[in-house]
């Protein structure tokens, strides 16, 4: 069985070091993700929320699957949803968990959860799309 600790390291060396930069000498969670992470504030919300999500204590207490996804959905929810969330934060999102997937051997899991009831989600407008033929025809026909 993986360790939290474990876990944070093989998703450091799938996204990359400075995508997820951990601490070596952290003695604790808050210190655990270095300052210098491209999207510190998120990196260490996630790192936080799989922490509790799997009742850790300590680094190196056991991690699993599922609390590990159920403490990522809601933050990638909350990214999708957001108005104000930065392509590259969307990217970092997507990264980690595909990682935390393959780390913890995904297709497995997905067909345990393909089992399960499914609900449908709900439609979202977000935008519209503009189409510019007309706009670039009058914008000729004024030059």
């Amino acid at each position: 069985m993986m360790n939290f600790l474990q876990l944070i390291e093989q998703l450091t060396t799938r996204i990359g070091q400075h995508q997820l930069p951990m601490n070596p000498a952290a003695a604790n969670i808050r210190a655990l993700v270095d300052s210098s992470a491209l999207h510190y504030e998120l990196a260490a919300r996630i790192v936080c929320a799989i922490y509790e999500h799997n009742g850790c204590r300590r680094l190196t207490d056991p991690v699993t699957a599922q609390p590990t996804f159920e403490a990522l959905g809601p933050i990638r929810a909350g990214l999708l949803d957001s108005n104000r969330t930065d392509i590259e934060a969307y990217r970092f999102m997507e990264e980690l968990c595909t990682a935390v997937a393959k780390i913890f051997d995904a297709p497995r899991i997905a067909r345990v959860a393909s089992d399960a009831p499914q609900r449908e989600a709900p439609v979202r407008h977000r935008g519209e799309l503009i189409r510019l033929d007309a706009v670039r025809r009058r914008v000729k026909s004024l030059a």
